[in-house]
């Protein structure tokens, strides 16, 4: 990338994410598209996406060496950085007035991205928050007004900044080393120690609303002097709660030239409760939307059901309803926000549902690509397969990877000689050295399996450790695949199982995926039910569970013993064993039927007219629109 400025004309969109120099998941591939779309780039001459270096791990510290300034400096270009010493004067007086009255460091640059490049902004705080403390001086005004305002209620342990000594070796360390002191090791290693010893106290917390709060301030200010000089103005585009307050701080500061949209990616609060329940209950979504099914039909929100009014993200959330518009990525996410605040369902929430990326695919690429596949499996795993099923997802509880090992113990039973053997390759991400607690029940559940050799193999594959050279692409995965499997508890959208749809798989999706009711209006349209889809499987524990009668009331839901509602998503496995497969094809002529079904449906959810016609009118109006609005002071006041 030649060493040019950035232009800093026209009117520039703001995305706070993790998601600053790489995409990474759900919220960045929506930004890819977008990006890449020429009416957005007419819109927003401009975008700046921003994200803190690192993120808090274990124990409240830092690990310095997955910092995100060293991914801008190797896949961008860095024209400021407040953790080096020498800077060009033109950005030094942009970023260091802010840097001194917020102590932080800012990572200014730019990288490539579709469409042309993005300037990319990096915020350092790894001296102003450690474990469930913050040592900004501004922030306790700046929660206090948030709490007076907009009613956004934070009681975060609030500090000065620290001490004078402090910060001094900090400017030195940063001269020696390139970091803040917050991030050196041997701090983060004392921290560590010293909360393990029960020297230092360092509660279980929301680290992502910590950040998210501690990050409105010093990013607003910036951006306030990042912004054109030409009166055009920005748009904070908020997705879930880490980016929400930086659109408050705009709608408390900004309204003169600041406007703001939340697009809601996922509910973080809802989430959490599908995953983890209450009181060492477990994972379940046939409970949590079964409730929220109940609450919504009864007028009661989520606070009046579940003990989360002290959550820190809770309370970020709830008050998404005051930007200046509201989406949401899916009817299901939109149902969610109702719930967690009736406030929600008083104004437009606009749904604007993810596009599919359409992989080329034809009969003869289908084959070669099954072949490329199936011979590195063979060599892999030591036999020749005759089925392949696939799994790409993160590694996370929502995701519900012992679903799968659940199907396939009941295909396993069912498979006839002909698809024998078969295998299910599950690709994730994790470390080898501290896998997730999560990572190792299911990596359990597979050995456990594969012990049994029922001529079904699970293979479990940690992505980063695949061989290098395969003469085959991620595309090409998804082109061999005969059965995608995604069935999770929570899923806002659900863009991963759906990839292999295009090229004639027979996708399974979870029941509360919110992709689920976009794909029921496109059958519908087509004449089809969604259950008569060939293409389609929906594993839904959550309406199983309601028309087994499990339970009928808030509370009776709530109390299901977790052994109870496993049972159920034990019979729901089944139930997807067997739709799987009464829809494999026979021969070739029914597997070019299915790609042929596959492709029409995959089409009809291209990501450019939803763009076009969707999401570029949500986040795209007229200046002078919030502060004309006569509504705005009634919510905001």
């Amino acid at each position: 990338m030649s060493v040019r400025e950035p232009d800093a004309s026209g009117a520039l969109l703001v995305h706070l994410s993790y998601e600053a120099t790489r995409t990474l998941g759900g919220m960045g591939v929506v930004l890819e598209h977008l990006l890449g779309a020429p009416g957005y780039r007419e819109a927003f001459p401009r975008t700046l996406l921003v994200s803190p270096t690192v993120r808090p791990c274990g124990l409240g510290s830092y690990a310095p060496e997955e910092s995100l300034a060293r991914d801008l400096e190797a896949h961008g270009e860095v024209l400021y950085s407040g953790l080096r010493r020498h800077n060009p004067a033109r950005w030094a007086r942009v970023f260091q007035p802010v840097e001194a009255r917020h102590d932080v460091s800012f990572v200014y640059g730019r990288r490539d991205a579709p469409g042309g490049p993005v300037e990319v902004l990096l915020v350092d705080l790894t001296d102003v928050l450690r474990g469930y403390r913050v040592r900004l001086g501004t922030l306790r005004l700046f929660l206090e007004r948030l709490r007076t305002l907009l009613g956004v209620d934070l009681p975060f342990d609030c500090r000065g900044r620290r001490p004078a000594p402090w910060r001094a070796l900090s400017r030195v360390w940063r001269g020696l080393f390139g970091t803040r002191l917050g991030a050196a090791p041997w701090v983060n290693h004392l921290f560590r120690r010293a909360v393990r010893h029960g020297l230092v106290d360092a509660p279980p917390l929301d680290h992502d609303a910590m950040l998210a709060i501690t990050l409105a301030e010093p990013v607003f200010d910036a951006v306030a002097r990042l912004r054109s000089p030409d009166g055009a103005g920005a748009v904070v585009l908020a997705q879930e709660h880490l980016s929400l307050p930086l659109a408050y701080k705009a709608l408390l500061d900004g309204r003169d030239w600041c406007r703001t949209v939340y697009y809601a990616g996922e509910v973080r609060t809802p989430r959490v409760l599908v995953e983890y329940g209450e009181a060492g209950q477990g994972a379940s979504d046939a409970r949590f939307y079964n409730v929220q099914r109940l609450g919504l039909e009864q007028g009661r929100t989520l606070e009046e059901v579940y003990p989360v009014a002290p959550w820190p993200g809770f309370q970020i959330l709830r008050n998404g309803h005051r930007c200046d518009r509201v989406g949401a990525v899916s009817a299901s996410v939109a149902d969610e926000l109702r719930f967690l605040d009736p406030r929600y369902a008083r104004q437009p929430l606009t749904v604007v549902p993810h596009g599919h990326r359409a992989i080329a695919t034809d009969w003869d690429a289908k084959e070669a690509a099954r072949a490329r596949v199936l011979r590195h499996a063979r060599a892999r795993w030591g036999r020749d397969f005759r089925l392949l099923l696939t799994h790409i997802s993160r590694d996370e509880v929502c995701k519900g990877l012992w679903r799968d090992v659940d199907v396939c113990e009941r295909l396993a039973e069912r498979l006839p000689p002909e698809r024998r053997p078969a295998l299910l390759v599950m690709v994730s991400e994790w470390s080898e050295a501290e896998p997730s607690d999560n990572l190792r029940k299911v990596k359990a559940r597979v050995e456990a399996f594969n012990a049994r050799d029922t001529g079904l193999h699970i293979a479990l594959v940690n992505q980063p450790t695949w061989p290098a050279g395969l003469d085959f692409t991620r595309d090409d995965l998804h082109r061999a695949t005969d059965v995608s499997l995604g069935q999770s508890l929570y899923e806002s959208h659900g863009l991963a199982q759906l990839e292999a749809l295009g090229c004639g798989a027979i996708c399974v999706i979870s029941g509360v995926s919110g992709a689920r009711r976009t794909l029921q209006a496109l059958c519908a349209a087509a004449g089809l039910s969604e259950c008569a889809h060939p293409n389609l499987v929906v594993a839904d524990p959550v309406a199983d569970a309601r028309e087994a009668g499990l339970a009928h009331t808030v509370a009776g839901w709530k109390a299901l013993a977790p052994e109870v509602l496993r049972e159920q998503e034990l019979r729901t496995a089944e139930r997807v064993a067997e739709e799987v497969l009464r829809r494999l094809p026979r021969d070739a002529h029914e597997g070019r039927l299915l790609l042929e079904t596959g492709r029409a449906l995959a089409e009809r959810m291209a990501w450019e007219p939803l763009i076009r016609e969707q999401l570029l009118p949500l986040i795209r109006f007229p200046a002078p629109e919030a502060a004309a609005n006569p509504d705005w002071s009634a919510r905001h006041g």
